[in-house]
């Protein structure tokens, strides 16, 4: 698709936009750009899976490295949970 003045006058109409004249043609050669820019990127298939790295994963798992100071700088906690007071008029 080749954007021009009239592409980009169209789409300004579109989005409720006011663009000034001497505007028109860097947008529309900036959006030409963005499109095949855009192309380039949809025609990648990726890498090959010899050449992926696999993908490292850690247990799901609580782990508590030390008191980070939040708890201790709370004004309520419970049992080294914050607790929130709860906002007036929230449901």
């Amino acid at each position: 698709m080749k954007v021009d003045a009239k592409t980009v006058h169209e789409i300004a109409a579109l989005a409720r936009l006011k663009v000034a004249d001497e505007r028109i043609e860097p947008l529309a050669k900036e959006m030409q750009s963005l499109l095949e820019f855009m192309g380039t990127i949809s025609s990648w298939e990726g890498l090959p899976d010899a050449e992926r790295q696999p993908a490292v994963r850690r247990a799901d798992e609580p782990h508590n490295e030390g008191d980070t100071g939040l708890a201790s700088a709370a004004a309520h906690t419970d049992k080294r949970s914050v607790v929130v007071p709860p906002i007036k008029g929230a449901s």
